[in-house]
């Protein structure tokens, strides 16, 4: 184990010349300010390893597998500058490459890309609830149904956007769990407590004030987001919970008040995350060796979702066999884990 000072004034101090494999650091912040320290490949700037929020006085040990070549660590503490601290060879083979760096400059124009998708989504998302509302006011329940799967899939395609929805996202798109009385909280409002009602056999008459509810709630948050801004870290973050949630919530079925939709939702979602992946591939590509991989993967798990569709309809997770419900699970497992590094490789990082 190697000890090695984390400072403004000592970045790096106690590492010396090594030969390659698996090198053992024990980092000691010794400042009187928290940081985040970087260790980097000198050659081409790329972050070999990294450690965050380091706190004054704490120790955190970091083991990374390094090849041949020249190596610094890199101090970035708390309202100072990027103290790089003295290079270090390595003698031994090549090793994995690091990651370029990349700055919250570089994620702007993804971020807008995509803040600017969202705004034209919008507007058709209002005219899907306007119908729902619509459908039930008049008493067309059948109708309803149809429409609030039309209405919902639009909604979980803007999975990246929800942490610039705000509260409104609770509202629109919560669920019954822990709320004190479960389906019948008043607090339990939006798609799902429509779903419940259309599914449960309640009349239009107590659905409606839901639907009423919900088209409010979507016409003021087309109106809040013309004027909101996504966090760039959100949309690359968001790459890898759109699947990570509908694994947890969707295949699991706890987000099923009794439309059986899931499947469709899964669908959704897969088509939110291809448009997050589109705008960042620029920055993920020449970063993550397996971006092509994940590409194909979503190809693969839209495939198999749809060889389960059945002249336009989507069966619910209980009707799949064991061999289809196994595939799609795997699919979107094997999918999550692929998508877990996205935002660590593209999390903006203070070079100067």
């Amino acid at each position: 184990m190697t000890n090695v000072v984390v400072s403004t004034g000592a970045c790096g101090q106690g590492w010396t010349a090594t030969g390659a494999g698996r090198q053992r650091f024990r980092l000691r912040n010794t400042d009187t300010r928290p940081g985040e320290v970087y260790l980097v490949d000198a050659a081409t700037g790329g972050v070999v390893a990294s450690v965050d929020d380091l706190g004054p006085g704490t120790v955190t040990p970091m083991t990374v597998d390094l090849g041949g070549g020249r190596y610094r660590f890199e101090c970035v503490m708390e309202d100072a500058a990027v103290v790089r601290g003295a290079v270090v060879a390595v003698a031994g083979a090549p090793g994995v490459a690091g990651v370029r760096p990349v700055s919250m400059q570089d994620l702007i124009p993804a971020t807008k890309a995509y803040e600017a998708y969202v705004r034209k989504q919008l507007p058709n998302l209002v005219t899907l609830v306007d119908r729902l509302d619509r459908d039930v006011r008049t008493g067309r329940l059948a109708r309803a149904r149809h429409d609030w799967l039309a209405a919902h899939l639009a909604y979980e395609r803007l999975g990246a956007a929800y942490g610039a929805f705000g509260d409104v996202d609770d509202a629109v798109n919560g669920r019954a769990a822990g709320l004190q009385d479960g389906v019948r909280d008043s607090r339990f409002t939006g798609f799902h407590r429509i779903e419940y009602g259309l599914w449960h056999g309640q009349p239009a008459a107590e659905i409606r004030p839901y639907t009423a509810g919900l088209v409010r709630d979507v016409r003021d948050l087309a109106r809040a987001f013309a004027s909101a801004r996504i966090d760039p870290l959100d949309v690359s973050i968001r790459a890898h919970e759109i699947t990570e949630n509908a694994l947890q919530f969707e295949l699991s079925g706890r987000s099923d008040y009794g439309s059986g939709s899931a499947l469709a939702t899964v669908r959704a979602n897969l088509d939110g995350t291809r448009v997050v992946l589109d705008l960042l591939r620029p920055l993920l590509a020449p970063r993550y060796p397996a971006a092509r991989l994940v590409d194909h993967r979503i190809s693969r798990t839209m495939a198999d979702l749809e060889a389960i569709r059945r002249h336009g309809t989507w069966p619910s997770l209980a009707a799949l066999s064991r061999s289809q419900r196994e595939q799609i699970d795997a699919d979107v497992s094997e999918l999550t884990e692929l998508l877990a590094p996205v935002a660590s490789i593209l999390e903006p990082r203070r070079t100067s």
